[in-house]
């Protein structure tokens, strides 16, 4: 507790600190209400979003943008965001190369590692009110809720495009690789008899179905195979797999985030897979547990693009702790 209460001290200073540090402009765009509406809408696409551009940050400002987003990863998740961000001066030289000369020599979409927004809600030094903050941009979704010594880190989203770099110095460089990896170890674990269970379909689908919808509902993903009927061996693959994704949060967080999913269980929890098993080619998976989807998609630009998500059924954006706090001051 001593460190999650630490934690929570970290993230409202270095919000406080960000805050200080910025003109009566800068402070008019990342700036909202915590009641805002905005506070559910993110964007894993290219898309432009609200709050301040990271690249519209003067040097001293945009290092304590990344000190916030380290804080809010665990040190691995902290280096693969920084890798997925990276590859946005991969993916814009690859597109520049590859596009019409018509078109100015670029792709449709401007790539930049300074192409990230964040937006800060309430007051990040109100210890008895709700606030937050949302990092986002291309293939990074970071929204965090506080609430006293409560916190939620959901959705959490990485993606990766390239998947896997094909050219140049970081030739085979692979951002997202053990939540691949791991999935198809698993599904090709499984027995004949099994992997029919598992695989719903032949075609897997283009994107992530949760896409960046604030709710969604969860008897859509009720296919699968069942923890059950795994093997001793099958089911540690598959919360290793799980673990994979916990572990992006940081440290306090992940741990106490483990501690919860163990002591619900995965007597219900079902592995879905659909399109091929063979490396390169489309595939995309789903882990239903009574309290969380994990959804992972590799379809787009002939199986090289990946979209991850973690997605809390009480806990995205906060829900359940504004819950429990609005239940209490009624009561």
């Amino acid at each position: 507790m001593q460190q999650y209460n630490t934690l929570i001290k970290k993230l409202s200073t270095k919000v406080l600190e960000i805050l200080n540090s910025l003109n009566e402009n800068q402070l008019e765009k990342i700036k909202f209400p915590f009641e805002d509406n905005e506070r559910y809408i993110w964007y894993y696409t290219p898309h432009p979003q609200n709050g301040l551009l990271i690249f519209d940050m003067k040097p001293y400002q945009r290092k304590l943008s990344y000190d916030l987003l380290e804080l809010s990863y665990s040190s691995n998740g902290y280096k693969t965001a920084k890798a997925i961000i990276n590859l946005e001066s991969i993916l814009g030289d690859y597109e520049a190369a590859h596009s019409d000369s018509s078109e100015g020599g670029s792709g449709q979409w401007v790539r930049s590692t300074e192409r990230y927004w964040l937006a800060i809600f309430g007051l990040p030094n109100s210890e008895n009110k709700p606030r937050g903050f949302r990092i986002g941009g291309h293939h990074i979704g970071l929204t965090v809720n506080v609430l006293g010594n409560d916190f939620s880190m959901h959705p959490l989203f990485f993606g990766a495009n390239p998947a896997k770099v094909i050219d140049g110095p970081d030739k085979g460089f692979r951002a997202l690789a053990p939540e691949e990896d791991q999935a198809r170890k698993l599904i090709n674990s499984l027995s004949t008899e099994k992997q029919a269970k598992a695989i719903i379909t032949q075609n897997a689908h283009s994107d992530i179905l949760t896409a960046n919808y604030r709710t969604f509902d969860p008897s859509n993903f009720d296919q699968g195979l069942k923890f059950t009927e795994m093997t001793d061996t099958q089911r540690k693959g598959l919360i290793d797999l799980i673990n994979i994704y916990v572990k992006r949060f940081n440290l306090p967080f992940a741990n106490s985030y483990q501690k919860k999913i163990m002591s619900i269980g995965f007597e219900n929890t079902k592995f879905s897979w659909a399109g091929s098993t063979e490396i390169s080619q489309g595939h995309y998976y789903t882990i239903k547990h009574d309290s969380f989807l994990i959804e992972y998609d590799n379809v787009q630009n002939d199986a090289n693009h990946i979209h991850s998500v973690l997605r809390d059924f009480d806990s995205d954006y906060g829900e359940d702790i504004l819950r429990n706090h609005y239940l209490s001051s009624h009561s």
